[in-house]
């Protein structure tokens, strides 16, 4: 499982690959709390290019590469 809030600061463009496998890659725009978010668990919120936007969750997330 990786640290989500390692990119809360930054929020850069990353490629992420999730535990099933499937690769999703676009810019980080958000990291919250679980509270924050009414959530059970903290989570991460990408866009990619193409405007679509996905949560993930730490658990979820089984490598991210930053992109430059």
């Amino acid at each position: 499982m990786v640290n989500i809030w390692d990119y809360a600061n930054q929020l850069p463009h990353v490629k992420l690959v999730t535990s099933s496998g499937e690769p999703f890659a676009g810019k980080v725009i958000a990291v919250l709390d679980a509270l924050e978010a009414d959530d059970e668990q903290d989570n991460m919120v990408v866009e990619a290019d193409s405007g679509e936007i996905r949560i993930f969750y730490p658990d979820e997330i089984e490598s991210i590469e930053v992109l430059t």
